[in-house]
């Protein structure tokens, strides 16, 4: 008897998880949809939901439950989950991101448990939260809800993705697809994340992945972002250098500079585009402030997190990057700092008060954070990029 597939199915309000379960139903018979069981009225309740009265959820047996709200109860009944793994079928649970855990405890011996994840574009949830709007309804609070909601993190890797942008019949195809093929909608995406100069873009060329995001590509405008004070928050030796009046005191080491919905639209279209082109690819997503606080979005998207380890408390090692970056030109379209007329030691200042500052408080005290996810890499070691392809090696779904 073949392995049982569990496919647990979440994503924010707005992605069309309902109708392509639905479809989906429809169109595979082998599939077990599982219904669950909803503490309110029948009339709001879907083809895969059965109401239940309190008093009755209460005394009910169940594999996974959860509430929402505060108001309404869900469960996953024991005895069919029970039966339909006995059968060794493909399984699919609509179930609340709070549950993934638990359920890959539970289950992961004796099945193949995947997250099925639903997701659309900003655009597409705006469209469908504001038409199904009631009055009295917050629709923007509703999409903010919905655009903040937080991807499964390495954890639950493998993780199917589906972005539902396009028609109904378009996105059950793609949903019973993933059913059958799961492997090729499991689309590696790595969070490459180290300080300026510590050779995130070389690696990134070095790596086969199927499409590269710079999150430096996602700055917002000069006027948008953080400000800070060049001569006063640095000790030059010889006052501010001009060549460093171009940002305009714009402060672009922070991570409120960076559009970080927009870089996750990116991801998403990329692992779409590999999806379409039958999986097999690897989705980078590359930046200096990918741990800082407001770059979750982009950072939960991911399904393992790599930092580049410049030494920071090694000065050998940090003279290094800086008179890299000091020499470094055509990064950006710019001439390198040198051929500005700026002095090693005015960039060496520079580098120590600010971009370093700034890469410690927004990444080097922001990993606890995210220590259960991410791998040290040398970024001065010569065998980098083999470290980083054994991780993704380790990544590939079976």
């Amino acid at each position: 008897m073949p392995r049982p597939k569990i496919f647990l199915v979440g994503g924010p309000s707005g992605a069309g998880k309902d109708a392509l379960l639905a479809g989906a139903r429809e169109k595979a018979a082998d599939v077990a949809f599982v219904v669950r069981d909803v503490t309110r009225a029948a009339d709001q309740c879907s083809a895969l939901e059965r109401s239940v009265s309190s008093d009755e959820f209460a005394t009910g047996e169940y594999a996974l439950r959860w509430s929402a709200h505060g108001t309404t109860d869900y469960g996953i009944p024991a005895k069919a989950l029970e039966e339909v793994l006995a059968a060794g079928r493909t399984i699919v649970l609509n179930v609340s991101r709070g549950t993934f855990a638990e359920a890959r405890d539970k289950y992961a011996d004796r099945a193949d448990v995947y997250v099925l994840l639903v997701t659309a574009s900003r655009e597409a949830l705006r469209e469908r939260l504001t038409a199904r709007a009631r009055d009295g309804d917050d629709a923007e609070a509703r999409l903010q809800r919905a655009t903040a909601y937080a991807p499964p993190d390495a954890r639950f890797w493998p993780v199917v993705r589906i972005t539902n942008d396009k028609s109904l019949a378009e996105g059950v195809d793609r949903f019973v697809a993933a059913l059958r093929r799961p492997e090729e909608y499991c689309v590696p995406v790595l969070g490459l994340v180290g300080c300026s100069a510590s050779g995130k873009s070389t690696l990134c060329a070095e790596l086969p992945a199927a499409a590269v995001i710079a999150a430096d590509d996602f700055y917002l405008p000069r006027d948008a972002c953080p400000r800070f004070d060049l001569a006063a928050d640095i000790r030059w030796p010889a006052g501010v250098p001009d060549a460093f009046q171009v940002r305009g005191n714009a402060d672009l080491n922070h991570p409120d500079s960076v559009d970080w919905a927009a870089c996750a639209d990116a991801v998403d279209a990329a692992v779409e585009a590999v999806v379409d082109a039958g999986g097999g690819g690897v989705v980078v997503v590359e930046g200096l402030l990918l741990l800082g606080a407001g770059a979750e979005r982009v950072r939960d998207r991911c399904s393992t997190l790599i930092l580049l380890d410049d030494g920071y408390d090694d000065p050998a090692k940090q003279e290094v990057l800086w008179r890299r970056k000091w020499t470094r030109s055509g990064h950006l379209g710019k001439k390198s700092y040198q051929d500005r007329g700026v002095t090693a030691d005015e960039y060496a200042a520079y580098w120590g008060d600010y971009v370093s500052a700034r890469w410690k408080e927004h990444g080097l005290e922001r990993i606890e954070a995210v220590s259960g996810r991410i791998h040290r890499v040398d970024a001065h070691a010569d065998d980098r990029s083999a470290q980083v392809e054994r991780i993704l090696r380790a990544l590939a779904p079976s």
